[in-house]
């Protein structure tokens, strides 16, 4: 009777492992994010705010954060107008994995570089710094800085 017990534990122990397993791998997996670039473009810029933006091109990619363009599968990137301006859009689909930590890494060092350009004086300017919106999702590294962030990120989101 106490072998049949003792078997029955630990069915139930291997099977609640394979269930906590299963969950995980079906969370992982609806974390990801495969939509088509320009798709994702589309809903972000419908619901953010660029009259105070330009859209950059690869030279401006390069300068601002380091990398190049062409090694990834698409960049949208658009930066301040206005020299006092932080509002600042960055959407880089990554084409290895290997890549979205260093998209992630010049994104970090390009906003610690502004808020320590602003601190001080650009009151503003650093709190909207600090209260951007650095995610990588997917194939995806999405960055927005400005009063609108949150939103675009949504629409980042829901569009994955």
């Amino acid at each position: 009777m106490k072998k049949i017990k003792l078997d029955i534990i630990n069915i139930l122990k291997y099977g609640m492992l394979l269930v906590i397993i299963a969950y995980v791998v079906i969370l992982l997996a609806a974390q990801g994010g495969d939509a088509p670039a320009e798709t994702v473009k589309n809903n972000v810029l419908a619901v953010t705010d660029t009259d105070g933006m330009k859209e950059a091109d690869v030279q401006d990619f390069k300068r601002y954060y380091g990398l190049n363009a062409n090694d990834y599968e698409e960049v949208l990137l658009y930066l301040p107008k206005d020299v006092m301006g932080v509002d600042e859009l960055l959407i880089v689909r990554v084409k290895g994995e290997g890549q979205t930590e260093a998209v992630k890494e010049a994104a970090e060092e390009r906003l610690d570089t502004q808020t320590e350009s602003f601190e001080g004086y650009g009151a503003e300017q650093t709190k909207l710094l600090k209260s951007a919106v650095l995610e990588e999702r997917g194939s995806y590294v999405f960055m927005a800085v400005g009063e609108d962030a949150d939103v675009a990120y949504a629409a980042f989101k829901k569009s994955l």
